[in-house]
């Protein structure tokens, strides 16, 4: 389903409003700094250092946002090929969300938000926002007999990780 794209935010107010008697953790992952920056700044958002274990170069920003306590993690810059370009792509993406879930594993949202490959001639332009009920990897075929399922990963959403509807 398509969004429009100032929908972020309103959906964190909307969480908010469930319940205000405890806050919901959500955690948006972000691979590139330009693309986080603007939400870190606009929620004040401030750098956890410890956040990730030392020696990772992801990063975590933390704050409130009505009764939402949320955090922003980007992958970090290479430092591999000292290029000091964004570390981008899937295994980094995997990788940082997976150390945030678990560090906060009661985690209620978890948006996946950047240009995420763009799609331009499929009609999805940076900026635009979707709410999916599957994912699928586009990009990883393996041509052996039996791994095609596995290799495309396509996973329902509507389930979460213990087995029950959302």
């Amino acid at each position: 389903m398509k969004l429009s794209r100032s929908a972020v935010l309103p959906l964190l107010a909307t969480l908010g409003q469930a319940s205000a008697q405890t806050k919901k953790d959500v955690i948006v992952a972000i691979a590139m700094e330009s693309e986080a920056s603007p939400f870190i700044e606009h929620l004040k958002l401030t750098n956890d250092a410890d956040f990730f274990p030392s020696g990772s170069p992801f990063q975590a920003f933390t704050g409130d946002h009505g009764d939402c306590s949320v955090t922003v993690v980007t992958s970090g810059k290479d430092s591999v090929y000292e290029t000091g370009v964004d570390n981008v792509g899937t295994v980094p993406a995997a990788v940082a969300t997976f150390l945030a879930l678990q560090k906060i594993p009661d985690t209620k949202v978890l948006i996946n938000a950047g240009t995420c490959g763009g799609f331009g001639r499929q009609g999805a332009y940076i900026g635009d926002v979707y709410v999916t009920k599957a994912v699928a990897n586009h990009d990883r075929r393996i041509d052996i007999p039996g791994f095609a399922e596995y290799g495309e990963g396509r996973m329902d959403q509507s389930l979460h990780g213990d087995g029950h509807p959302l």
